[in-house]
């Protein structure tokens, strides 16, 4: 499964490619194709699971890569107009997803399968539990900002609030979305965990008890 997800604002070259380790060939061939263009500056991240659309692919142990320019301020806004779409940069990924393809059609057999280093072979269940927030993705390494927390939800139920930046959860630090959602991989639905926000400069500790996903 190939998964383009938010590649039109690209910056300085970098592009995101997620999903390397889901399959024993995947990283060599990303890395082989980017060196022959001449591509970008890559930021491979070994991991199947993520916030968009391969989790659920993964959690189906089929092997996916996750193709992302990054995060901005606009995402999710009025303010994500057409204008600031790097239009050239879009095409470029394209065509570097366009060759993976390719030469995966060119394989002799399908890509296998792989767990990934660090994960456990019973994460391929995917994600269990709900909590209810709504991640803001603007490009952040201090923790995750929430643009919302739905209501009767567990996240408002604990106290968290739209305008949270989550720090830490479950026991691990989050710096960013990525982090947020291996910590809500591991998480087990109507069991306590504490969660801490900074909230207009002050960090608050709040006690927080997950639903099972429907």
């Amino acid at each position: 499964m190939l998964n383009m997800d938010m590649i039109g604002r690209l910056k300085g070259n970098r592009l995101t490619v997620g999903g390397v380790g889901t399959s024993p060939e995947f990283r060599k061939l990303v890395e082989s194709l980017n060196s022959a263009s001449g591509g970008f500056t890559l930021q491979l991240s070994e991991d199947g699971f993520g916030p968009s659309d391969h989790s659920s692919f993964y959690a189906k142990q089929i092997p996916v890569l996750f193709f992302f320019s990054g995060t901005h301020e606009d995402y999710h806004k009025p303010s994500d107009t057409a204008d600031k779409i790097n239009y050239e940069g879009q095409a470029k990924v394209v065509g570097f997803v366009a060759e993976i393809a390719l030469a995966i059609d060119r394989g002799e057999a399908r890509p296998a399968y792989a767990v990934t280093r660090g994960q456990s072979s019973g994460r391929s269940t995917g994600f269990r539990v709900y909590l209810g927030t709504v991640p803001s993705y603007a490009e952040s390494n201090d923790g995750m900002l929430l643009d919302a927390v739905r209501d009767d939800s567990p996240a408002s139920k604990a106290g968290v609030k739209a305008g949270d930046k989550i720090v830490k959860l479950a026991g691990r630090e989050i710096k960013n979305v990525y982090d947020y959602t291996y910590a809500l991989g591991e998480m087990k639905p109507d069991q306590e965990y504490e969660i801490e926000v900074m909230r207009g400069g002050e960090r608050l500790k709040l006690k927080l008890t997950p639903q099972a996903r429907r």
